[in-house]
């Protein structure tokens, strides 16, 4: 089944879970793969949710230790993947060079001291969001969080690859956006409208469709951005997006908990 097969792709590409069947791509693989995008960010928001719920019944693990189970186990599902699409791209912009250059820069596989920095900041600040979330917050809206994160960040990933123009004639990014169109967009929201849905009778509806508009408007900054900065997309790019993007929720979450609007 084309749809199941696509999906194992997109985790032996996206993640360190080992699937050791050869499985062949063509056009159609493509598609499915960003339509199963979201997909793929539902599991993996139910493996951090339900890891959550089973330490946090079952451990004496504090709050600082589950804070950090949240913070790392991403890093180790992804493999870090992500986060080096955001150092490159951090590098890039900060260089202040003009797009060609910055091109160039995201392409050297050596990470500069801006692109450490920036790192540094995101996934520090990320913790203090993630620690302090978790100190006023009951179990029911982590899990909201934990799930919901993953499949919008997966949404904007794929958003990227659609709508926003290849910079260039190579790499992972224009692999993808060859083979793909308009149509995957409806394929791309699907799950996360029906997440919405579901949210109405776990009275988290307020909250997600609050994530989901702040999603909308990290995209369209990005899709802005990207364009202005680099000419378009890359795989560094879309990369950096999923990481930009869930770190927007995560202070979201944290800046309403600090001002009691939740």
């Amino acid at each position: 089944m084309i749809v199941l097969k696509s999906f194992l792709l997109n985790v032996q590409f996206f993640t360190t879970f080992p699937i050791r069947k050869e499985l062949s791509m063509g056009k159609e693989e493509w598609k499915w793969m960003v339509r199963t995008f979201p997909i793929l960010g539902f599991s993996i928001g139910v493996l951090l949710s339900s890891g959550y719920l089973l330490l946090a019944a079952y451990t004496p693990m504090s709050t600082l230790a589950l804070s950090f189970y949240i913070w790392v186990m991403p890093i180790l599902i992804s493999g870090g993947l992500h986060l080096d699409g955001y150092m490159d791209a951090s590098d890039a912009y900060f260089s202040y060079r003009d797009q060609n250059r910055r091109l160039d820069i995201m392409k050297d596989p050596r990470i500069g001291a801006f692109g450490v920095l920036s790192v540094l900041v995101l996934l520090s600040s990320r913790f203090l969001f993630i620690y302090e979330t978790l100190q006023n917050s009951d179990s029911a809206v982590i899990s909201m969080v934990l799930v919901s994160i993953p499949i919008l960040s997966r949404l904007v990933m794929g958003a990227c690859l659609v709508l926003i123009p290849p910079a260039q004639n190579s790499g992972m990014g224009y692999s993808f956006s060859k083979h793909i169109s308009m149509k995957e967009i409806p394929w791309l929201v699907l799950l996360p409208l029906l997440v919405g849905v579901s949210s109405i009778l776990l009275h988290d509806f307020v909250m997600y469709s609050l994530f989901f508009m702040v999603t909308i408007g990290c995209f369209w900054f990005i899709y802005l951005k990207t364009i202005k900065w680099f000419g378009g997309m890359t795989g560094d790019t879309v990369g950096a997006s999923v990481e930009g993007v869930e770190w927007i929720l995560w202070m979201t979450i944290w800046l309403l908990q600090l001002f009691d609007m939740v």
